[in-house]
């Protein structure tokens, strides 16, 4: 049913479309003879130079894009090579302090036994386990506090301009 619809409405406009019928040859011939003795028409002297004009401009927004992408690229960088720098621990940058135990090794290693100079030896690295443990915890909560910061700032300023 919808299809004869459509089909009906497709015939009565194309009878209703005012579309003149075809030429003669005597209107034909007349007009070839009347393009012939004048030109036919010509596009406005300024169309050329507008559509040029635009042209240029599309090319000078499409740079302005480039330039913003490669601004916005070289900033998410930055951003993650500081976020690195932050987040990757340094170890050995601090040369440490000699423990008292590490004293006594060096002292002792003379005079002690094999089995006692293992003994002092873990018991050295035990202890030098425990200051890298301690640095590592000194980081972790100094990013957590500079992170917190940052989260806090975040949500005291809810509403930003764009």
């Amino acid at each position: 049913m919808i299809h004869n619809m459509t089909d009906e409405r497709k015939k009565l406009n194309r009878y209703d479309v005012s579309l003149p019928a075809p030429l003669t040859e005597e209107e034909l011939m007349r007009l070839i003879e009347t393009v012939e003795e004048r030109e036919l028409l010509h596009a406005p002297g300024h169309l050329r130079g507008n559509i040029f004009s635009h042209i240029r401009e599309g090319k000078r927004k499409e740079r302005q894009r480039a330039l913003f992408s490669y601004r916005a690229k070289v900033l998410v960088g930055m951003a993650a090579a500081l976020a690195v720098l932050f987040l990757v621990p340094v170890d050995g940058a601090k040369t440490p302090q000699p423990g008292i135990l590490e004293t006594l090794y060096a002292e002792e290693t003379e005079s002690v036994d094999e089995w006692e100079r293992d003994a002092l030896e873990t018991q050295r690295d035990i202890e030098r386990t425990w200051r890298r443990y301690q640095a590592g915890q000194e980081r972790a909560d100094a990013r957590r506090k500079y992170f917190r910061n940052i989260s806090e700032k975040i949500t005291n300023y809810k509403t930003w301009e764009d």
